[in-house]
């Protein structure tokens, strides 16, 4: 299956019962103002000649089992608005154990303005979400990783293994179109993906898993038995705390 663009992907997700973590008000509050919420921030990196948004969960811990690591968190095909109410509670929980969560608007519309349906553009913002996020103050460059759902995933797995800056992966619900002679780094992935998924198909799933154990990269999957391409607030739960556990084990 080729990868979904990003009208192709939104128009998909719409009827799939994506759940928002905690509580729905968490990504009205986000869209109305950042500020309001608990427990994040709002900042903003350069890529493209712009200033894009990034929402930052800091760590509420000095001496958590992961401070000195740091997630960069990407939203799937609907934006950063969309997904946000799934990422937010959980982000808030990696923040108690040290983490410095980042969740970067690499579409460029979290205020509503016109974003860029541009995959190179994607994929640089991506770039320069994980450069910003390792010169964070208390962020170890060396202990950065990149999780995403969907089309975020596409995006963690391809700029991980095209060059330096992620130290591991994990991808929700996604796959990865890069050769074998672009891999220019090999940091550990994990797959966590449904198992009925009707927008990214498990087959394509397992090609990704299986191209890029065939070109040196450490992989694990999991899969989740559910027909769908959302999930709900348990399995997000459960998702977050697979993802925890492989980090903890992959950022030394």
């Amino acid at each position: 299956m080729a990868p979904l663009n990003r009208r192709q992907g939104l128009g998909l997700g719409l009827g799939l019962g994506l759940a928002w973590n905690g509580s729905a008000s968490a990504g009205l509050a986000w869209v109305q103002d950042a500020g309001t919420l608990q427990g994040v921030r709002r900042g903003a990196y350069r890529s493209g000649g712009r200033d894009l948004t990034a929402l930052v969960a800091q760590p509420t811990v000095s001496d958590g089992p992961m401070n000195g690591a740091a997630l960069v968190l990407l939203h799937g095909a609907g934006g950063i608005r969309r997904d946000f109410g799934n990422f937010y509670g959980n982000a808030r929980r990696l923040a108690a154990l040290g983490y410095m969560v980042v969740m970067p608007d690499y579409f460029g519309d979290a205020d509503g303005g016109r974003g860029s349906d541009d995959p190179g553009r994607w994929t640089e913002a991506v770039k320069d979400a994980v450069s910003w996020t390792a010169g964070l103050r208390g962020v170890d460059p060396a202990r950065v990783g990149a999780m995403g759902y969907s089309r975020g995933g596409y995006l963690a797995g391809e700029v991980a293994v095209r060059g330096p800056g992620v130290a591991a992966v994990v991808g929700v619900c996604s796959a990865g179109n890069v050769d074998a002679r672009d891999m220019t780094h090999r940091p550990p992935v994990l797959l966590i993906y449904a198992a009925g998924d009707p927008v990214v198909r498990p087959v394509r799933t397992r090609r990704w898993a299986r191209e890029l154990e065939q070109a040196g990269v450490p992989v694990e999957t999991h899969v989740v038995d559910v027909r769908r391409h959302g999930f709900f607030e348990a399995e997000w739960t459960d998702i977050f705390d697979r993802a925890d556990a492989f980090l903890r084990r992959t950022l030394l």
